[in-house]
């Protein structure tokens, strides 16, 4: 079966329209009747969001080889000159590739080990893009009989752990993917840890926008989410002894920062690919999720 049958035989046992799982994805309705007419296809950021929206599972919308695989790195057993595994006493193992499997033992230690050395693979075989296979791996290991349960905190494919810095002296903001030693300036500067803000506002529980960003003392802050962007403007005073440093999107697999400046409104603007989770920083405020 085909993404166009899947997506299909997916929304209708939903019970949804076109329409409701276009809202859902934030994307159009003639965006949906595209994909599930096989006129295009949704890149693999937007499967991993219509498999949440149709509550089914990332897999089932991938398009994964219909032969048995590695149930270590997903390599199909068909593909030339593919070796299985070895188990302790020297058999073959049936569930393993030679590659990730020998002598009963596995080669690798990690998630982020095995998609660093088979994102390239990937990409030669399918035509992805780096970020394209990063995320393809990210979402299918995971169901794979080795990584089964094991949460994904994996430096390549998931950018949750990723941390902020500020230089104090000249306001560079600095962002890793994971633990580092940051310098700037002569500084040695911690990871920023976020606090929750709570007057975040979504568009659609707002009465009136204009109401959700009239406090200019707060931090309150508008999300609004259409046309297949996340909107955010944020009330504050943007002087120059007081204002936001950037707004940042952090998803799984990407990041995305919104420099600020005094004099200008708190306002950054994002393609939506996948859930993620919005950041500012601001020198009275500190690191501040929304």
């Amino acid at each position: 079966m085909g993404i166009s049958s899947k997506i299909q035989k997916a929304r209708r046992e939903a019970g949804l329209t076109q329409e409701q799982l276009a809202a859902k994805v934030y994307v159009t309705r003639q965006a949906v009747s595209r994909w599930e007419t096989g006129e295009s296809e949704p890149g693999i950021d937007m499967r991993k969001l219509l498999a949440s929206a149709l509550d089914v599972p990332v897999a089932s919308l991938l398009d994964l080889p219909e032969s048995p695989t590695c149930q270590c790195c997903g390599t199909p057993f068909d593909i030339p000159d593919m070796p299985h595994g070895t188990n302790a006493d020297g058999t073959e193992n049936p569930d393993y590739c030679g590659w990730c499997y020998q002598d009963g033992e596995f080669t690798s230690t990690g998630l982020d080990e095995i998609i660093e050395r088979n994102v390239p693979y990937l990409m030669q075989a399918t035509g992805y893009s780096a970020e394209e296979a990063v995320s393809f791996m990210g979402a299918l290991l995971p169901t794979l009989k080795r990584w089964s349960g094991v949460e994904n905190h994996n430096v390549s494919a998931n950018l949750k752990r990723s941390a902020f810095y500020v230089c104090p002296d000249c306001a560079n903001v600095i962002w890793s993917a994971g633990e580092a030693a940051v310098n700037c300036c002569g500084n040695a500067l911690e990871p920023l840890a976020a606090k929750r803000n709570d007057r975040a506002v979504d568009a659609r529980d707002a009465v009136d926008a204009r109401d959700a960003v009239d406090a200019r003392d707060t931090l309150d802050a508008l999300v609004e989410v259409s046309d297949g962007y996340q909107r955010v403007h944020i009330a504050h005073r943007m002087t120059k002894d007081d204002h936001l440093l950037f707004i940042a999107a952090v998803g799984d697999d990407l990041v995305r920062i919104k420099r600020l400046y005094p004099e200008q409104e708190a306002r950054a603007e994002f393609a939506l690919q996948g859930p993620c989770k919005l950041y500012t920083y601001g020198s009275s405020c500190g690191l501040t999720e929304l």
